[in-house]
């Protein structure tokens, strides 16, 4: 047999992975993802959407409370403002390729 053919034919002998680096990989996640302060630990994921959701929908209910009560000539500023809202939370349409 030649060094090729015995490369091919040779079988992997390596020991498995072991189990503590994917647990660090689970740990490393969950350091990115939580908050921990003394007396609780919070998702960090869920408390940005959260907020800017309560942020969104205070200014949301500001420009509609001001279109309605403005006079019809000075809500350009308050409907720029709710478009760009609005379009921050609707995704930009995208094409699939089959």
């Amino acid at each position: 047999m030649s060094e090729e053919d015995e490369c091919k034919v040779r079988i992997n002998t390596t020991p498995r992975e072991d189990l503590s680096l994917s647990q660090l990989s689970q740990e490393s996640f969950n350091k990115r993802t939580t908050w921990k302060s003394c007396c609780l630990t919070i998702d960090r994921r869920a408390v940005q959407f959260f907020s800017q959701l309560s942020i969104s929908l205070i200014i949301i209910v500001f420009c509609l409370f001001q279109l309605h009560t403005k006079p019809k000539c000075d809500t350009g500023e308050y409907l720029s403002l709710l478009t760009m809202v609005l379009g921050m939370w609707i995704d930009a349409p995208r094409l699939e390729h089959k």
